[in-house]
């Protein structure tokens, strides 16, 4: 018999392998960019990137854009999720 989740709310039950997620990684070509403002309001979009093999990704986008200049001034502040 399987057995059902009870708490869906621990996900500790759902591992991630690194292979797995590498896998993931490479299929996906979208995620989320998540940054604060001066305001420390958090901001976010949708972006386009090519995952590397080094584990980094590639972002695209304008200077005059708003991320860039928060990155910039705290890099702590953003998350691609």
């Amino acid at each position: 018999m399987t057995k059902y989740a009870e708490d869906y709310e621990d996900v500790t039950q759902y591992p991630l392998d690194p292979d797995r997620e590498a896998q993931l990684r490479k299929m996906q070509r979208e995620c989320t960019f998540i940054w604060t403002n001066k305001e420390g309001e958090p901001v976010g979009v949708i972006m386009s990137y090519l995952d590397t093999d080094d584990g980094r990704i590639w972002l695209t986008g304008a200077e005059q854009r708003a991320r860039f200049p928060a990155i910039k001034r705290d890099p702590r502040s953003c998350v691609v999720i």
